[in-house]
């Protein structure tokens, strides 16, 4: 029985889990191909096809139900195999999924044991009707078996060490997990479905982190919805990866920040290495009455004041994430809440709009808000009692714009300096937004110069009181971010002699860069009551802030 896995991931850099999963814990020989959603689909119907496949899995989620729909579809026109499909979007509407006539079998919830156990009675041909978690139809009738979780984790097979994956360990985020479950119940989310919370064993998670740091992963995301919630637990994995720091690692966690313990964030501040960890924490909203309305239980108090502890520490980064979309919070509100949180400054704040998910609880209260969402994946909220449609136009706007002026990390000084005049850092990054896209510039494809620009040309022209000193901030953000030397968007009136002169100046007091590498490598400009000194050596990137005594 030839059994062929089938991942679409949303980007290269990802690795399907799931389907490791699956393939470590069958007991027959399961073969993987992995794709992404940018990949050609004829490509890959194709390629599955030549597999001549008896049975094709597919793990499911929102950015690639539709692809999988339509390649599912096509297979079983060409040939007929046996089509299984998992993942949470197809796990909590199984009977609306198990209606198309090209899936098969659905298994909701774990599939490791449901999987090898479908995979036996089939390659038997015995009754699959205790094969638990599992979804089909016999004649017209939908059919749901018995549904379980696995109480032992560990008991299930290893998914990390597959010979074909070593190669690619470098270049992929590793998922790990240390458990899974939700303790909490907010019902925008499908892990309020699954309260019933298990760990790992702490040595098999340590055994598995070392084996892929041996072989060259460097970027790794635990997938635990509070990894947080058993504190001692938590702290014993941060004190082993920083006992076994590497350079260039990064773990990224998701921590409910409120019942952070303060010892933790000090035990942190004070061992762990700049960078080694990441933490997003999910803020939602600092409006009570709306976390109120989606079940969310939150001291938003003490959520702020341990980030601004994270923060201070200037050890650890910081996503911060929100929802814009919640009952209860109209555009003043949502205002008042980017405002509270951009002030702790994260390194990250990402904007999410609500998605009525299938299985939530918010879905099937959508008419008591008067929701109007996407009927299609990603479900995602167009107005609602609170919101107009106008209103999430104008937060789009301003999540473009964060994610281009802020997120990027471009021009931190000039965003700060703009700020000091802006008594709202949504107002601006709202006005950013929109002189961006009337000006016809494009949020996904600009040229580095471009947000530079645009910032200097949309201060000029509406805060022209504090128009030279963000210019002078925007020089020293674009010299200081560029990658490679680059070439000056303002009139720069540096005649060659004057840059000679200037450089002649600078080496005659530091003579750690050889003026004949200073000639080559550098781009001058004037800035404050000096010079800005760029120094693009491929060993040796830095900018140099340069007064002399004596006017060059």
């Amino acid at each position: 029985m030839k059994i062929v896995l089938i991942a679409i991931d949303s980007k290269f850099i990802h690795t399907n889990m799931a389907l490791r999963y699956l393939r470590a814990n069958c007991d027959y020989e399961c073969t993987l191909l992995e794709y992404t959603i940018k990949d050609n689909i004829d490509l890959i119907i194709n390629a599955i096809i030549a597999e001549k496949p008896d049975v094709i899995a597919f793990s499911a989620y929102l950015w690639n139900i539709m692809m999988i729909k339509t390649i599912a579809q096509t297979i079983k026109s060409i040939t007929n195999p046996i089509i299984v499909i998992g993942g949470p979007e197809v796990g909590y509407d199984s009977d609306t999924y198990i209606k198309n006539p090209y899936f098969d079998y659905i298994i909701v919830g774990e599939g490791e044991i449901a999987f090898n156990d479908l995979m036996h009675r089939l390659h038997d041909h015995q009754p699959i009707s205790t094969v638990t978690n599992l979804v089909y139809q016999n004649d017209d009738q939908i059919i749901h078996n018995y549904e379980s979780t696995i109480n032992d984790l560990n008991l299930l097979k290893n998914p990390y060490r597959f010979p074909d994956d070593i190669a690619y360990l470098p270049h992929k985020i590793q998922y790990m997990e240390l458990s899974r479950g939700c303790p909490f119940h907010c019902s925008y989310c499908l892990a309020a479905r699954e309260n019933h919370v298990r760990f790992f064993a702490l040595e098999r998670l340590k055994a598995d982190v070392l084996y892929l740091m041996d072989h060259g992963a460097k970027t790794f995301k635990f997938l635990d919805r509070t990894f947080n919630q058993k504190p001692d637990l938590a702290k014993a994995v941060f004190q082993f990866i920083i006992d076994n720091y590497r350079d260039n690692t990064v773990f990224q966690f998701e921590i409910t920040g409120d019942i952070l313990s303060e010892s933790i964030i000090n035990y942190l501040n004070a061992n762990a290495p700049k960078h080694l960890i990441r933490f997003e924490i999910g803020i939602q909203s600092t409006n009570d009455l709306a976390n109120m309305a989606v079940d969310r239980h939150q001291n938003t108090k003490k959520l702020l004041k341990n980030i601004q502890m994270i923060k201070d520490g200037g050890v650890i980064d910081l996503h911060l994430d929100l929802i814009a979309g919640l009952p209860k919070e109209d555009r003043n509100s949502f205002e008042t809440t980017f405002n509270d949180v951009f002030a702790l400054r994260p390194k990250e704040l990402q904007l999410g709009f609500l998605k009525l998910l299938r299985g939530t609880k918010i879905r099937n209260q959508a008419k008591q808000y008067d929701y109007v969402y996407q009927d299609i994946p990603p479900y995602e909220i167009i107005k609602n009692a609170f919101l107009s449609f106008e209103d999430l136009q104008e937060i789009h706007l301003v999540d473009e714009a964060l994610n281009l002026f802020w997120n990027k990390a471009f021009m931190p000084t000039a965003i700060e300096q703009i700020l000091k005049n802006q008594l709202s850092p949504y107002r601006l990054f709202a006005n950013l937004g929109k002189y961006f896209s009337q000006t016809n510039h494009s949020f996904h494809r600009y040229k580095y110069i471009d947000p530079f620009r645009a910032a200097y040309e949309f201060t000029k022209a509406n805060i022209p009181e504090i128009f030279e000193s963000v210019f002078n901030a925007l020089k020293y953000d674009y010299l200081s971010s560029a990658k490679i030397k680059t070439k000056l968007w303002w009139d720069n009136h540096m005649e060659k002699p004057r840059r000679i002169a200037i450089l002649r100046a600078y080496f005659a007091i530091d003579k750690t860069i050889s003026l004949d590498n200073l000639f080559k490598y550098s781009v001058v400009t004037d800035y404050l009551n000096g010079y800005l000194i760029a120094f693009f050596h491929p060993d040796n990137r830095q900018v140099i802030l340069f007064t002399p005594t004596t006017p060059a």
